[in-house]
């Protein structure tokens, strides 16, 4: 299957065909596009049919090597699960992706289902790989530095984490086993770490809808096998639910901006050269996730 750029304005067209009100996930998806020599926010009211649509949970991990980002994790997580169950409900199919920790799942009924899809005829190119950038990005420069892996921690908080989950018989560098207890994983869902069974259960089910939720979006949101790039090249209507996310980043580096507004600038880069974002109210009502931390 050939890759297919993403085109924001072509795409926003096409999201925005015309479904039944009474079987559709309504929602408002919000992009930027070129204005100028600058960016415009344009919001497309979409209809989605549920049995048209998933919902990837990335990395959503019972510990982390960053004791901050573990913090954040645990702060987000309970707000998530109201946001999976609502979809659920409304007849979405949930992929729980937690990377690396499938031993955990070995027996789960949603680990078959992601195991047992059947194997489609052409699989994209490079479906099994980490994404590190599409072609769109090319026409932008990537707004944070990431270089030092993006923890925000003090060193004694750092170290302090590292004795901690060293007691529990865990790698401090990579200790996340299974996905956090905070959300629930139903007999109903699917579990993969893999592009390429991802890929085939959608293809199966002719999920042509992928909204990503969870951590990190400048990491494993946006890098992923199953990730925003790759689901946005290869020609499915990907979005970010931008509330049920994080970023690692360490205000420490370029541009000096504050966690949460480090956060802001990958969202607008992804509005701007991957796919389109959206809230969680949408989905689940009430109104969006606000971390403590973050201010106006």
């Amino acid at each position: 299957m050939r890759p297919q750029p993403f085109l924001p304005g072509l795409a926003l067209l096409l999201f925005a065909a015309p479904l039944p009100a009474q079987q559709a996930l309504t929602l408002t998806l919000q992009s930027r596009l070129p204005k100028g020599d600058t960016y415009e926010t344009v919001l497309v009211p979409v209809q989605w049919l549920p049995a048209q649509t998933a919902l990837i949970v990335c990395d959503m991990w019972d510990h982390h090597h960053c004791p901050t980002a573990e913090r954040r994790v645990g702060e987000i997580a309970p707000r998530m699960n109201e946001v999976i169950d609502a979809a659920r409900r409304r007849g979405v199919l949930v992929i729980h992706a937690p990377s690396s920790c499938m031993d955990a799942y070995k027996d789960h009924p949603a680990r078959r289902r992601a195991q047992e899809a059947p194997k489609t005829a052409e699989l994209p190119i490079d479906i099994s790989k980490w994404c590190t950038k599409i072609p769109s990005e090319e026409k932008g420069t990537y707004p944070i530095d990431q270089t030092d892996g993006g923890c925000d921690c003090t060193t004694p908080e750092q170290k302090a984490h590292d004795e901690f989950l060293a007691k529990l018989g865990r790698n401090p560098k990579a200790p996340w086993k299974r996905q956090t207890d905070v959300i629930t994983i139903r007999d109903e869902d699917a579990l993969s770490d893999s592009g390429v069974e991802i890929w085939n259960l959608l293809t199966a089910r002719g999920i042509k809808n992928v909204m990503l939720v969870g951590v990190h979006t400048n990491m494993c949101v946006l890098g992923r096998p199953f990730g925003l790039r790759q689901m946005a090249k290869n020609g499915k209507n990907a979005a970010l639910v931008r509330d049920m996310t994080d970023t690692m980043y360490n205000p420490a580096r370029w541009p000096n901006v504050s966690h949460f507004q480090g956060t802001d600038l990958i969202v607008e880069h992804i509005e701007k050269f991957v796919c389109p974002t959206l809230t969680s109210d949408q989905i689940a009502g009430g109104t969006p996730f606000r971390f403590k931390g973050a201010r106006d």
